[in-house]
């Protein structure tokens, strides 16, 4: 069990082995790069592409949350998945800023981190959001609308949206091309 243990922190730390001290006593970066297949100027714009569908997918996030729907104030089965979504979300956006401040090349460890988890975390969100909007659906059937028609055509919406930028997220940056340099 023990050994389990340190294997598990060992294998987390791992990156750490690629990093050696220098002349001067500071340490430097030695391990594996990812490069960018293209110029710099299709990093740019795919990025910014990829940014794009980040600030739909977390301002779609944001207004959901924001809508008074039927089923989204007191109902588990529709805040639940849409809380999970959100979380999500994040961790989609967080792998962005990670790959956007990685530079060109990227170490391996922010490469697998990055480029390596966000289609996975993206395809995530995705389904969480088509709970969320089942959630949504399963509830107006069960109670009706409760007056509340505009919030639900607009949790709706807004669901796809996530759902629409989600899927493209993960879509675009399977397409990506990096090469391995040692």
């Amino acid at each position: 069990m023990a050994e389990k243990k340190t294997e598990k922190k060992k294998n987390r730390r791992a990156y750490l082995e690629s990093f050696q001290k220098n002349q001067e006593g500071n340490y430097e970066y030695r391990g594996e790069l990812y490069a960018w297949q293209g110029t710099e100027q299709e990093r740019r714009r795919e990025l910014a592409k990829l940014w794009g569908l980040c600030t739909v997918l977390m301002g779609s996030l944001a207004a959901a949350g924001s809508v008074e729907a039927p089923g989204s104030i007191n109902c588990a089965y529709v805040i639940l998945p849409y809380v999970v979504n959100l979380i999500a979300g994040i961790s989609v956006c967080w792998g962005l800023c990670r790959l956007s401040a990685g530079g060109n090349p990227v170490r391996a460890y922010v490469w697998k981190a990055s480029v390596g988890q966000i289609p996975g975390r993206a395809i995530f969100a995705c389904i969480c959001s088509g709970v969320s909007l089942a959630g949504e659906l399963i509830f107006a059937v069960r109670n009706g609308l409760e007056g509340k028609t505009a919030g639900f055509a607009a949790f709706l919406l807004l669901e796809c949206g996530v759902f629409t930028a989600s899927f493209q997220m993960s879509r675009r940056l399977r397409k990506l091309e990096w090469e391995k340099n040692a």
